[in-house]
C-alpha cells in the first residue's frame, strides 16, 4: 500500500500549535524546514496523533453521510443490511461488487490509515519530555492496540495483507501481502501488550472515548477465534474463552435497570416525564447518558457524540452525528390499502396535535430507509420458529426497543391516530414495499424525549425536520463478550457450556432459553443481540465461509430464491440465479494492486 507522505506530515504541521506553556513557546527556535525528526516537540502532540487513529476508528460507528458511509460498510449486503428496492442491491455479488468498488477501497484506507498514525506516534514516543513513564507507556500501548485492532479487521476483510510495523516518509511500492494467519498473530502480539498497560476502565473516570484493558481483552477473544478457525487450533479457542471469560468478570450483564429513565425518575425531557416504567435493562442500554454511566458495567468501551465533545474529534468534527435518514422508514412516501382520497397517512393533512408537520417524533424523524434492514431482522429473527418459540424478548418489544408500526397522523384518515404497519401497507410496489422498515432504539428514537434539546441541526441544511441527533455508540458491550465465549467453546466442543454462555444474553432479555447450539444459532443470536452494533462483516469473514454463506443466500435481500420464504416477495427484490458465492473475503482494492509496481499483488479468489 502506498502511504502518503504529505497527509502525514501535514498531520504533524496541524498539531504542533500545542505549548505546555507561553515560555516555550517564546523559547522555540523557529525552523526552516519540517521534517519527521524535529515536527514532534511536545508529548500532546504525540496523544494528538494516537487520538487521530482513534477519530478515524469512531468513524466507523457514526453515519456521516446518507447511507453511503462507514457505519453501513460493516453490514451492508449481509444478513442485516442492504439498498432498498430501487438502489443498488449489495447482497448481488455478481454485479454490485467488484475490486474496483468505492467502500472496498474506503475501508481498506481507513485502517491502514490508523495503522499509519499509530506508527507515526510510535516513532515520536522517545523523541519528546512525557509527564511521567506511566503516562507515556499508556499512550504507547493505545497505539497498539488500536494498530493490533485495524489489523485484526484487515484480516478478517481481506484476508493475507501486507503488515506495516513502522513508520517510512517514503512512498514505497513492493509491498508483501503476509499470510493471514501471521496477521492475526500480529495483531494478537499487539493487543497482549495494550493488556498488560492499559487502565482497568476509562468510563469511570470521564474516558470513555479512550481503550481499557479489558477492551483490549474484548478484541483478543475475537482475534484468538478469528486465528483458531484459520489453523483449526484448539489452543487458539481456549485463549479466545479465557479472555472473553476475563471481560465478563469485569463487565458483568446489566440485568437491572439503571440510569435516567428508572421507573419514578424525576424530571422530564423535551416535555416527556424521566420515568419509562414500560422499559426494561437492555432499553435503559441504549439510552445516550446512560453508555458513559460508572453504572453501566456492560460498558467497556463507547463512542461519545455530543455538539461539545471535541477531545476525540480530531479531525474537526465537533461530534459526529447520527442521520436517521437511512435507518427510518420513508413514511412521507407511504400508502394504506385503506386510503381511499384521504391523502397519505403519515405526511398530508398533519393535525395541529403532532405540530401540523410531517415525520415527528414518534416516526423516527425524517427518513429514507436508504439501508434498510434485512427481512430476517425486521420479522424472521423474532418469531417463534427462530427464537426458540420465545413470545417475548427485550429486544424486540413495540414502542420500547422497536416501533414496527407508526401512528396514523393525517387527521382526514380513515385509520386517523390509529397504528398501523406492514400489514396494511400498500405494496402495490417493490420500491413502497422496500421503504416501509421499522425502527430499532439503537439507533432511532422512540419518542421525543432522546432527541436533542437544543440543537439546530434537527434540520438537514433547515429543511429536512429531525434527520440528526448526537448520540453515543457502543464500540464493544460485554453482551458480545457472552457471544464470543459461547463461540469458544462451541468450537472446543463444550456445548453445555456454550450453552450456558449465549442462554445469558437471552435471559436479560426475558427470552426463552436456546435448546441446542450450532454456529447459526450463535449468528442468529449475535443479530438479535448486536444488530447495528457489530461488525457483521468481520463476524462472518472471520469464520469458515461454509459456516457464513448459506446466510447471505438464505437472508440476503437480493439472494432469496423463489422457494424462500424467509422472505415476502415485495422485499426480495430479484432473485440470485446463481445461488453460489464465489469469494472467501473482500477483494484487494484494484488501486493497490496496480500501484504495487515493484512486487505483483495477487488478488483474492472468486474476484
Amino acid at each position: 500500500m502506498k502511504l502518503n507522505k504529505t497527509l502525514f506530515l501535514l498531520s504533524s504541521l496541524l498539531v504542533l500549535g500545542a505549548c505546555t506553556s507561553d515560555d516555550d513557546f517564546l523559547e522555540e527556535k523557529p525552523k526552516d524546514r519540517i521534517t519527521i525528526e524535529n515536527a514532534f516537540n511536545t508529548s500532546d502532540q504525540v496523544l494528538s496523533t494516537v487520538l487521530s487513529a482513534y477519530s478515524t476508528y469512531e468513524a466507523n460507528f457514526f453515519p456521516q453521510g446518507m447511507g453511503g458511509d462507514a457505519f453501513t460498510y460493516k453490514q451492508i449486503g449481509t444478513d442485516i443490511l442492504d439498498g432498498k428496492g430501487s438502489t443498488v442491491h449489495y447482497s448481488n455479488f455478481t454485479t454490485s461488487w467488484s475490486p474496483s468498488m468505492g467502500f472496498v477501497k474506503t475501508v481498506w484506507d481507513n485502517y491502514y490509515k490508523m495503522i499509519s498514525y499509530c506508527n507515526l506516534a510510535l516513532s515520536q514516543m522517545d523523541n519528546v519530555k512525557w509527564v511521567s513513564e506511566d503516562e507515556k507507556n499508556r499512550v504507547s500501548e493505545e497505539a497498539k492496540f488500536l494498530r493490533g485492532l485495524a489489523y485484526l479487521r484487515l484480516a478478517e476483510y481481506y484476508g493475507d495483507v501486507p503488515i506495516v510495523d513502522s513508520f517510512s516518509e517514503n512512498a514505497r511500492f513492493d509491498y508483501v501481502r503476509e499470510p493471514r494467519a501471521s496477521v492475526y498473530e500480529f495483531a494478537i502480539k499487539d493487543l497482549k501488550e495494550a493488556y498488560g498497560v492499559l487502565p482497568e476502565s476509562t468510563i469511570a473516570n470521564g474516558e470513555a472515548g479512550r481503550a481499557s484493558r479489558y477492551a483490549a481483552a474484548f478484541f483478543l477473544s475475537e482475534a484468538y477465534l478469528a486465528l483458531g478457525v484459520q489453523n483449526n487450533d484448539k489452543a487458539s479457542f481456549q485463549e479466545a474463552a479465557k479472555y472473553a471469560e476475563a471481560v465478563i468478570a469485569k463487565h458483568p450483564l446489566e440485568t437491572s435497570r439503571f440510569g435516567v429513565r428508572v421507573p419514578g425518575a424525576s424530571g422530564s425531557r423535551n416535555g416527556i416525564a424521566n420515568s419509562f416504567p414500560q422499559g426494561s435493562a437492555f432499553s435503559d442500554l441504549f439510552v445516550s447518558a446512560n453508555m458513559t454511566s460508572p453504572a453501566n458495567t456492560e460498558a467497556i468501551w463507547v463512542a461519545r457524540s455530543a455538539p461539545d465533545y471535541t477531545t476525540f474529534a480530531a479531525n474537526g468534527n465537533n461530534g459526529k452525528r447520527s442521520m436517521t435518514l437511512s435507518l427510518s422508514p420513508a413514511l412521507q412516501d407511504m400508502h394504506l390499502t385503506v386510503d381511499g382520497n384521504a391523502g397519505k397517512p403519515w405526511s398530508e393533512h398533519v393535525s395541529a396535535k403532532y405540530g401540523s408537520q410531517a415525520n415527528p417524533y414518534i416516526h423516527g424523524g425524517t427518513g429514507w430507509a436508504q439501508t434498510p434492514p434485512t427481512w430476517f431482522v425486521s420479522a424472521t429473527a423474532w418469531d417463534s420458529a427462530h427464537n426458540f418459540s420465545s413470545t417475548k424478548d427485550d429486544r424486540f418489544t413495540e414502542g420500547v426497543t422497536v416501533r414496527t408500526k407508526f401512528l396514523v397522523i393525517n387527521e382526514n384518515h380513515p385509520l386517523f391516530e390509529k397504528y398501523a404497519g406492514w400489514d396494511e401497507l400498500d405494496k402495490s410496489t417493490v420500491n413502497e414495499g422496500s421503504m416501509f422498515v421499522p425502527i430499532f432504539y439503537k439507533e432511532t428514537p422512540m419518542d421525543d424525549w432522546d432527541w436533542d434539546e437544543v440543537n439546530t441541526s434537527w434540520n438537514w441544511f433547515f429543511i429536512i425536520p429531525r434527520t440528526i441527533l448526537y448520540r453515543n455508540k457502543y464500540m464493544a458491550r460485554s453482551a458480545e463478550a457472552y457471544l464470543l465465549l459461547a463461540e469458544a467453546r462451541y468450537r472446543l466442543g463444550d456445548n453445555g457450556g456454550a450453552l450456558i454462555a449465549l442462554n445469558a444474553v437471552r435471559t436479560r432479555a426475558h427470552a426463552a432459553p436456546a435448546t441446542s447450539i450450532d454456529i447459526q444459532v450463535i449468528l442468529d443470536e449475535r443479530a438479535r443481540e448486536l444488530m447495528l452494533e457489530e461488525d457483521r462483516w468481520g463476524t462472518l469473514l472471520r469464520m469458515k465461509p461454509e459456516e457464513w454463506q448459506p446466510r447471505l443466500l438464505n437472508y440476503g435481500m437480493y439472494t432469496a430464491s423463489g422457494s424462500d420464504q424467509v422472505y415476502p416477495a415485495i422485499r426480495r427484490w430479484a432473485e440470485y440465479k446463481d445461488r453460489s458465492i464465489k469469494f472467501k473475503n473482500w477483494p484487494i482494492p484494484q488501486t493497490y494492486i496496480d500501484l504495487n509496481t515493484g512486487n505483483p499483488m495477487s488478488q483474492n479468489e472468486g474476484w
